[in-house]
């Protein structure tokens, strides 16, 4: 059930195209008989020269990048990122398969996606918003024998079973009482924050239990699993104050792609998590092997039961049957159940429970989170908050999406939203793929990561990309500038506005540059194009002659 990480690529298919050259550049072998040895050839003195100033003009721009970065000079930086890239690109003929050359070019590229990055941290809405550690990662290994119990602790979680404070069936054995120990002394900080933050959602996943027929504190599980974190995100990539895996997840209806991932929708993730439950305890009987199912699997605790001939959770941790963290998982929700009955004997203050108040905004274009917190006059932290399943710095592009803004500030936030003036609007790109093009080439065109590009289409990132398909590509409207239009109109001359032409079927960059009395190369210059080919549904700016 664990998928593991997916690994950043952070090399363009040119990068692996010269490695690859690099890796084969050996000779053919001869089919039957002996191969005669032939003597290599003496090094060419004038190839190797070749090399050595290709990396070096190629250095010398990428410190030119660097240095205009440092300044704060985005736009001239990409464009001397730009020619570092020309300089491998345009090599000489023979230079293109030393390894060194290619080591050279993946280190350029490495150094500008790097610089990319920075030059863009804390503005650039197609960054992913930040994740915090899960709970089960950091909590549940600990060792709970590390706390044993005391009187008091026994006493007061005996007398809590005793009245039926919960309408779990907890128990108040030694295990129990050793992770109630950890709750009120070495964790009593952590446990504290957890319901603290977790109050805003305790009554609603209590509504959502009773209505699905389960115990309320169940809603405790989700404190061991993420201390009510919505962006909690563990090392076997479990997401939300549920830790729903991704294919667990998507068998419960939550919808993840690159714009929003409904494990970390609190309401969202309860119905799903409500749902998970009750199935598992149809499954294994009993409440305490469904919460150990939810942490490891029911295929693994059915393995365990049908093993050791029991389905008594207990027995089972006895007998070491379970890995450590789901010996120590259901305790620990038991615990956490009883503490919370009555926090001050234990020590513990927390804040009185309320709901988060909100209401929905309907969007039918994306909307920068930081433009939407202007407009409902509340922080960009609360917005985040409200909003736990948005990845990005942004709504979703291409559907519709119901957004929360606090009560009380729906509307004024809509008329706001829809009296943006241009600049602050959102912009995503459309290119049309022409014959040669690869994500890593489009990714460099529009100084974006060829990865979101990859994301934002649905797309893996080394598939192959067919002429003529269309592919949206995430630009944020305040880095419009950064685009290849953007920076054709601002060198332009001043002989005619720009027009956007769409390129028909079997038109030439000839023809269109005889309709407008202008040349190839000043089209080719103003859109980047490195070659005169092109494809019917092109959009290409054109500054015509007077």
């Amino acid at each position: 059930m664990l998928t593991p990480p997916q690994k950043n690529k952070h090399i363009g298919a040119a990068w692996a195209c010269l490695g690859l050259l690099a890796l084969t550049g050996g000779g053919c072998s001869h089919p039957g008989g002996h191969t005669p040895r032939v003597p290599a050839p003496p090094a060419v003195k004038s190839n190797s020269d070749h090399v050595l100033a290709t990396i070096a003009a190629a250095e010398a721009q990428l410190a030119a990048g660097m240095a205009k970065a440092s300044a704060g000079d985005a736009e001239h930086a990409r464009e001397a990122f730009d020619r570092a890239i020309d300089v491998y690109l345009t090599a000489p003929p023979g230079t293109l398969s030393d390894v060194r050359l290619a080591k050279a070019y993946g280190h350029t590229i490495e150094q500008i996606h790097l610089r990319e990055v920075e030059m863009r941290l804390g503005k650039d809405v197609i960054s992913e918003a930040p994740q915090e550690p899960s709970a089960a990662d950091n909590v549940a290994p600990m060792s709970v024998e590390l706390a044993p119990s005391s009187d008091t602790a026994r006493r007061l979680a005996e007398a809590a079973v005793r009245a039926k404070l919960s309408d779990f069936p907890v128990e108040a054995n030694d295990a129990v009482l050793d992770c109630i120990e950890l709750y009120r002394g070495p964790l009593r900080d952590w446990y504290a924050a957890a319901l603290a933050r977790g109050a805003p959602l305790l009554p609603y996943i209590r509504q959502v239990m009773a209505s699905e027929g389960l115990p309320q504190d169940l809603a405790y599980v989700a404190l061991v699993e993420s201390a009510f974190k919505a962006t909690a995100l563990s090392r076997a990539r479990a997401r939300g104050v549920w830790q729903f895996i991704p294919a667990t997840g998507q068998r419960f209806g939550l919808q993840q792609d690159w714009w929003v991932d409904e494990r970390s929708h609190p309401e969202k993730a309860t119905r799903a998590a409500a749902r998970y439950l009750k199935e598992l305890l149809a499954q294994l009987g009993n409440w305490n092997l469904a919460l150990a199912a939810y942490n490891a699997g029911e295929h693994s605790l059915l393995k365990a039961a049908e093993r050791y001939g029991t389905s008594d959770f207990w027995q089972l941790r006895d007998k070491g049957a379970l890995p450590r963290e789901t010996a120590n998982y259901v305790p620990m929700i038991h615990a956490a159940i009883i503490v919370a009955k009555a926090p001050r004997d234990y020590g513990i203050e927390v804040p009185a429970e309320q709901e988060l108040p909100f209401e929905y905004v309907p969007l039918r274009e994306p909307v920068d989170l930081r433009t939407l917190a202007e407009c409902a006059g509340c922080t960009l932290d609360h917005v985040r908050t409200l909003n736990p399943e948005l990845r990005r710095m942004s709504t979703p592009v291409g559907r519709a999406f119901d957004v929360r803004v606090p009560r009380g500030t729906g509307l004024t936030a809509l008329a706001c939203l829809r009296a943006l003036p241009p600049e602050k609007r959102l912009t995503f790109r459309r290119h049309v793929v022409a014959r040669g093009q690869t994500l890593a080439s489009i990714a460099r065109r529009y100084h974006a990561r060829a990865s979101d590009i990859a994301e934002a289409n649905g797309l893996t990132p080394r598939q192959r990309l067919s002429s003529g398909t269309e592919l949206l590509i995430p630009v944020a409207a305040h880095h419009m500038s950064s685009a290849p239009h953007a920076r054709a109109r601002s060198r332009s001359p001043a002989s005619g506005s720009a027009v956007r032409h769409r390129v028909r079927s079997g038109e030439t960059l000839a023809t269109i540059a005889a309709h407008y009395r202008t040349t190839v190369r000043a089209i080719e210059r103003r859109n980047g194009l490195r070659s005169s080919r092109i494809v019917a549904g092109a959009d290409l700016i054109i500054f015509p002659a007077k």
